[in-house]
C-alpha cells in the first residue's frame, strides 16, 4: 500500500473540505447576524414584518447552514483522523517511532528492554479499550498460548480482507480508555447498595397524591399523601445516591463503546469468528445502557433534578429500568466482551501486512529457524540492510564481529520476529521458518542494577533463569556478550561450559562475543556453528556491510579507532 499517495490525495482533499468549510460557516455568520440585526431593527422599524422576515427567512438559512458546517466539519475531521493514522504508518515504515509506554509496564520488562518490544508494542498499538491493550502486550512477550498460533494466524489473514473496516474500529484517537474490567465489576453487582424493602411506598403513595388531588375528597388526604411521596422519595435518593455516581464513573466507557460498536459488529459480520458479536444484539446493549447513563445526567442540576421528582418519582423508576437493565446487559456482556478484547489486538497486528512489506511465518521442524530477507521492524525499511540465515542441523550459533558491526541489532531483529511469528503475526521478512520455542534473553542487563545487584552478579541471574527455563520448555535463547563484567579468562571459560549447558538442554540460539577463543568451541560441539560481522576500511573511515556470514570474525577494529582518535 503507497501510503504516500493516499496521504497527498486526502491533503488535498481537506484543502477543499477545509474551503467548502469556510464558505458555509460565513454563510451561517451571515444568516446569522441577519437574524440578530433583523429582530433588532424590528422593535424600532415597526410595521416592516422584519422580524417575519428574519424568524421565516432567515432563521431556516442560518439552522441549513449550521447543520452543512457540522456536517462538513464531522467529515474534516475524519479525514484528518484517516490522515494521521496513514503518516504514523509511514512513519513506522521510516523508522520515526512514536513515543513509547515505559517498559516497566510491559508483561515482561526484561524481554522488552531486551527486544524493544515497548517500542514495538507502541507502534502497534490500536486498541480501543484496557484490556485490548493488556492482550497485546501479553502476546508480544510470549504470553500466549503456542497452541493457538495457527488459529490467530487465520483469523488476522481473514481480518486483513477487510481493511477499511478495520480501520473505521481503529481511526478515530481515543479520548478515554474502555475499561471493560471496570464495566464487569458495576454491572455484576446490583445497583441498589441494600434491600429496600419499602421502596414501593414512592410510587404508591404518587399515585395516590395524585388520585386524591383530583377526586371531591378532603384537602387533607391529598396533602398527608403528597408528604409521604415527598418523605419516601428523599429517603429514597438517599439510599440510592451511589447508583449515581456508579452510572457515571461508566459513562466514558459507554460512549466511547457506542462511537464503535457499529463498525466492530459489521466487521463481525463478515469474518468467519466472533460468533456473540455476529448477533448484532451488542449495539442494542450499549445503546440501552448510554441512554439510561444520559438520563441520570439530569442530576447534575440539583434544581431541575428535585423540581422533576416533585412532580414524577423519576429516580425511582430510572434507577429500578437501570437494575433490570444491568441484570441483563451482564450475561451479554460476559460473552461478547472477550470478543472485542481480541478482536482489538489481533486488528493492531493485522495492520503489520495492511500497511507493511511482511509475510507470514510458517512452523517447520527440520530446522529451528531459517529465513530470507529478515530485517529489524524499528529501522527505516528503506535503508536497512536484510539478512538470510538458515540453521540447517545446527542449534547454537555464535556471533563475532567487531565494535558497531551489527551484532546486536540482528540479535534484535531475529528476537522481535520471531515473537510475532511465535504468535502467528506477520513478520519482516520474505520468508520465515521457525520450530516453536519460548523465548528467552539476555541482552540489557544494566537496568538489574537498581535492585542493588552488581552487573555480573544480574547478568548470571539471567542467564541461570535460561538454563532453568531449558529444563522444562524448549527455549530458544538470544545472549549478547555475556559475562562481560569478568575478567578474559575466567568468561572464556565460564561461556565455554554455559554453551556446553545450554546443547545438553537441548536449547537453541544466538550468542555474541568478542571473544574470538570462543569460536574454537565449534571444533568440539557438532551443534554449534560460528558466523560473524565485517567491516572494511575506506581511508580513514570504517564501513559496514551488515550482513552476516559463515565462519568466526577475522578482523578487530577497536585499537584502529583508538589510534584514529589520537587514544592509541
Amino acid at each position: 500500500m503507497n501510503l504516500t499517495n493516499r496521504i497527498t490525495r486526502l491533503e488535498d482533499k481537506q484543502k477543499h473540505t477545509q474551503q467548502s468549510l469556510s464558505r458555509s460557516q460565513s454563510l451561517r455568520l451571515f444568516w446569522g447576524l441577519g437574524v440578530f440585526l433583523l429582530l433588532v431593527f424590528s422593535q424600532i422599524a415597526k410595521g416592516f414584518y422584519l422580524e417575519w422576515i428574519a424568524l421565516g427567512v432567515f432563521l431556516p438559512l442560518f439552522i441549513v447552514y449550521f447543520k452543512i458546517s457540522r456536517k462538513k466539519q464531522a467529515f474534516y475531521n475524519s479525514l484528518e483522523a484517516l490522515r494521521l493514522f496513514y503518516v504514523q504508518e509511514l512513519q513506522f515504515q521510516q523508522g520515526i517511532l512514536v513515543q513509547p509506554i515505559n517498559v516497566e509496564q510491559m508483561s515482561d520488562p526484561n524481554l522488552a528492554r531486551d527486544l524493544d518490544m515497548h517500542y514495538v508494542y507502541s507502534q502497534l498499538q490500536r486498541c480501543l479499550s484496557v484490556q485490548g491493550g493488556q492482550l497485546l502486550d501479553e502476546w508480544l512477550c510470549q504470553k500466549a498460548p503456542s497452541s493457538l498460533r495457527q488459529e490467530r494466524q487465520l483469523c488476522m489473514q481473514e481480518l486483513t480482507h477487510f481493511p477499511g473496516l478495520l480501520r473505521k474500529i481503529q481511526l478515530r484517537p481515543v479520548n478515554h480508555w474502555v475499561d471493560f474490567a471496570r464495566i464487569a465489576k458495576e454491572v455484576s453487582r446490583s445497583f441498589f447498595p441494600e434491600n429496600i424493602s419499602w421502596k414501593w411506598v414512592v410510587p404508591i403513595s404518587w399515585v395516590a397524591t395524585l388520585v386524591l388531588l383530583f377526586l371531591p375528597t378532603p384537602a387533607i388526604l391529598w396533602k398527608i399523601s403528597l408528604f409521604v411521596y415527598v418523605a419516601s422519595m428523599l429517603t429514597y435518593l438517599k439510599h440510592t445516591g451511589p447508583i449515581f455516581s456508579r452510572m457515571q464513573d461508566l459513562h466514558q466507557d459507554f460512549s466511547e463503546l457506542s462511537g464503535k460498536i457499529a463498525s466492530i459488529e459489521r466487521l463481525a459480520a463478515v469474518v468467519s469468528f466472533f460468533p456473540h458479536l455476529k448477533k448484532g444484539q451488542v449495539s442494542q446493549d450499549v445503546a440501552k445502557m448510554d441512554q439510561l447513563i444520559s438520563l441520570m445526567s439530569v442530576k447534575t442540576n440539583p434544581i431541575l433534578f428535585y423540581l422533576l421528582n416533585l412532580i414524577v418519582p423519576w429516580d425511582f423508576f430510572l434507577a429500578e429500568r437501570c437494575e433490570k437493565a444491568r441484570k441483563g446487559f451482564e450475561k451479554s456482556f460476559n460473552q461478547w466482551s472477550p470478543e472485542i478484547i481480541e478482536l482489538e489486538a489481533l486488528g493492531s497486528l493485522a495492520n503489520l501486512n495492511i500497511y507493511h512489506n511482511t509475510t507470514w511465518a510458517e512452523e517447520k521442524e527440520e530446522e529451528f529457524i531459517s529465513f530470507e530477507n529478515l530485517s529489524h521492524p524499528l529501522i527505516n525499511q528503506d535503508m536497512i540492510i536484510k539478512n538470510d540465515f538458515n540453521s540447517g542441523p545446527k542449534k547454537v550459533f555464535i556471533i563475532t564481529g567487531s565494535n558497531m558491526s551489527g551484532k546486536s541489532t540482528f540479535l534484535r531483529a531475529v528476537g522481535i520476529n520471531f515473537c510475532l511469528a511465535q504468535i502467528g503475526a506477520p513478520v519482516f521478512a520474505k520468508n520465515f521458518y521457525f520450530q516453536p520455542r519460548q523465548m528467552v534473553t539476555c541482552i540489557r542487563v544494566s537496568d538489574s542494577l537498581r535492585d542493588g545487584q552488581s552487573y555480573f552478579y544480574a547478568e548470571v541471574k539471567r542467564m541461570k533463569t535460561i538454563l532453568e527455563t531449558a529444563e522444562d520448555k524448549k527455549v530458544f535463547f538470544l545472549i549478547d556478550e555475556p559475562l562481560r563484567g569478568t575478567n578474559n579468562k575466567e568468561r572464556l571459560i565460564g561461556n565455554q561450559k554455559y554453551l556446553t549447558s545450554t546443547i545438553r538442554l537441548e536449547a537453541c540460539g544466538f550468542i555474541s562475543t568478542h571473544d574470538l577463543e570462543l569460536t574454537q568451541l565449534a571444533q568440539n560441539e557438532s551443534l554449534v556453528d560460528n558466523y560473524h560481522f565485517s567491516e572494511k576500511w575506506d581511508e580513514e573511515d570504517l564501513v559496514f556491510d551488515y550482513k552476516i556470514k559463515e565462519g568466526p570474525s577475522k578482523s578487530t577494529n577497536a585499537l584502529k579507532i583508538l589510534a584514529r582518535e589520537g587514544l592509541y
